[in-house]
């Protein structure tokens, strides 16, 4: 038996407190903003604790893997991928062929078979971190592109 879960949901709260606590520059908060298409959770299977979650989104007229976290006691156990494959299978549905991040782990990005992107040539699809104190000193994303087969 899997110890998880994975399930679509409307729970913006969680997800949203999730991203924030994870240092992604997410506001806390209940309503879940029009830019979501469709989110995901995961939950353990033992306690329903939520683990991970993701969000498929529409930035700057492209879609994108908008947020994606894995609480931060149970990082480097796949579950980031996990969490990016539900996105990619709604994305395969849809018949989307390409995918676009800003990525905080751009390394880990890479890793997976995004392609680093330029930000000038890319769209605008930074919600925070393009104007956030932090880019260019604590903080280096980079803008990522996934092309789906």
């Amino acid at each position: 038996m899997k110890e998880y879960t994975i399930n679509e949901t409307e729970d913006f709260l969680s997800l949203s407190t999730l991203f924030h606590e994870s240092g992604m520059g997410v506001s806390i908060e209940e309503r879940m903003p029009d830019r979501i298409i469709k989110m995901w959770r995961m939950d353990s299977a033992g306690t329903g604790e939520l683990m991970a979650a993701s969000t498929l989104e529409m930035r700057a007229g492209v879609y994108c893997l908008g947020d994606i976290a894995v609480r931060n006691d149970l990082h480097c156990k796949g579950y980031g991928r996990i969490m990016q494959d539900a996105v990619f299978e709604e994305a395969r549905k849809r018949n989307i062929k390409e995918l676009w991040a800003c990525a905080k782990e751009p390394d880990y990005y890479m890793h997976c078979g995004w392609v680093k992107m330029n930000w000038d040539d890319a769209p605008c699809i930074a919600v925070y971190c393009s104007t956030c104190g932090k880019r260019g000193t604590a903080c280096h994303p980079e803008i990522m592109k996934y092309t789906l087969e």
